[in-house]
């Protein structure tokens, strides 16, 4: 089973079934996308997945199942962790939406039109706070990266994606920002992951490593490496040159002022 992950919440998304893209980087100002037909309605009780995810074509975003916190994790690109305020209803309500645009698009401008289509039909009202807090600081290792650019030419663009063999997953990725790879990052580790490599191009990914669940009170730290296999953090240096440190950094908090059910489509 293929699973996006760029929004897994540790390994427990995969399976859950949960699906997210990754946001390439930011394309030239232009007209901002609006969805041209927009469907929100409440889950049925008997529905059990909980999904979000682009469908193929570039045109549509579906959510099955999601709670609005987890919808906003994917349009607005945070963590679970970065998103303050609200109701209970936001976290246990569910939702089904159907959204399609009339032209292909990128995933940034799907992202920003699904943002913009939450605060329209939820009435959602946010305040931006930047905070410096513990985090983890994505660096290039003293040997130098190891990830292949990516043909610039080539505009084809294939969100990180997981697939577990045996106990080890394998994660691949093309045309990757790395400003969104360590958001990526940021949802499979304890803490946030700040962009400090300085690499300013895209690039293809490729590693495998094998997950290791954390239990409660590990202060954020890193887990030691599994005996059948190289932990996240030990892969990240050997098979793509980078590193994870341990210190501050900004990191952005979105505050709920004001958010309503929607009333109809």
């Amino acid at each position: 089973m293929k699973v996006h992950l760029t929004a897994v919440f540790a390994v427990a998304a995969l399976a859950a079934g949960v699906g997210f893209e990754v946001r390439a980087q930011q394309s030239p100002a232009k007209e901002p996308l609006v969805f041209e037909i927009a469907s929100i309605k409440p889950t049925p009780a008997e529905e059990r997945r909980g999904i979000v995810h682009q469908l193929p074509g570039g045109q549509t975003y579906e959510a099955i199942g999601a709670p609005l916190r987890m919808i906003m994790t994917v349009a607005y690109t945070v963590t679970d962790r970065q998103i303050t305020g609200g109701p209970d209803w936001i976290n246990t309500d569910r939702w089904n939406i159907e959204a399609k645009a009339d032209r292909r698009s990128t995933s940034d401008e799907l992202h920003d039109a699904l943002a913009r289509l939450l605060e329209d039909r939820f009435q959602l009202k946010l305040r931006r706070e930047t905070r410096e807090l513990p985090a983890y600081l994505l660096v290039v290792d003293k040997k130098g990266s190891k990830m292949p650019v990516h043909d610039a030419a080539d505009l084809v663009h294939e969100p990180i994606a997981g697939q577990f063999q045996e106990g080890v997953l394998n994660m691949t990725g093309q045309n990757v920002a790395m400003n969104y790879f360590a958001f990526f990052l940021s949802r499979i580790m304890p803490l946030n992951v700040v962009d400090k490599t300085g690499l300013l191009e895209h690039y293809d990914v490729k590693m495998h490593y094998v997950p290791e669940r954390r239990g409660p009170g590990d202060g954020g730290a890193p887990p030691p490496p599994p005996a059948d296999g190289l932990d996240l953090i030990m892969a990240l240096r050997e098979q793509l040159g980078l590193r994870l440190d341990k210190g501050t950094g900004p990191v952005e908090h979105l505050v709920i002022e004001h958010v309503d059910k929607p009333s109809g489509n």
